[in-house]
């Protein structure tokens, strides 16, 4: 690379190391191998945050326009899911937002979820609910828990976004 890079993410089984580096560009390099394995589609605003998925090889990159990608490593192209986000778009409240994405990482118990977070919110995108449509309100999580069942499965949608969250640090006291 002749840009500095700003980002390494190793995959979990070690085998693969996406990089991100400051011109944009995001290689994904084969460690067994130890070679090049691809490189992702240019895109024109800097990765804030890459992930390679621990099961499905999928690499999820974020981007300092509020941009979300997913790129199979095995087809070396981008996944129908992130075609699809990318021809509805993405909701205009997220795309308004001033501070980058800084970690992106999956639930283990659920592979359909993606877990983003910044400095003032985390984010659970589930990949097997809808995107949300632009006039559908985006942080409606406790609207959605207020409602009757079937209400809320109408008005449900990918994205779960958390910005009143509370970190309770550890009592070493009583070791919980």
């Amino acid at each position: 690379s002749k840009q500095p890079i700003h980002i390494l993410s190793p995959s979990e089984d070690g085998q693969w190391l996406a990089t991100a580096n400051t011109g944009c560009e995001i290689h994904v390099f084969n460690l067994r191998k130890m070679k090049l394995h691809c490189s992702v589609p240019a895109y024109s605003s800097c990765p804030t945050a890459v992930f390679i998925h621990p099961t499905s090889c999928n690499l999820v990159s974020v981007h300092a326009d509020q941009q979300i990608f997913e790129f199979s490593l095995k087809q070396k192209e981008y996944t129908e899911w992130s075609r699809q986000l990318q021809r509805q778009g993405l909701h205009p409240l997220w795309l308004q937002r001033d501070t980058p994405i800084t970690r992106v990482t999956f639930n283990p118990k659920n592979p359909a979820h993606i877990v983003l977070h910044d400095t003032f919110m985390f984010c659970i995108i589930d990949q097997s609910l809808p995107l949300p449509e632009a006039e559908t309100k985006l942080y409606n999580q406790m609207l959605l828990r207020s409602l009757p069942q079937p209400l809320r499965l109408r008005e449900s949608h990918a994205f779960k976004i958390c910005k009143n969250y509370q970190v309770k640090p550890p009592c070493f006291v009583c070791n919980n």
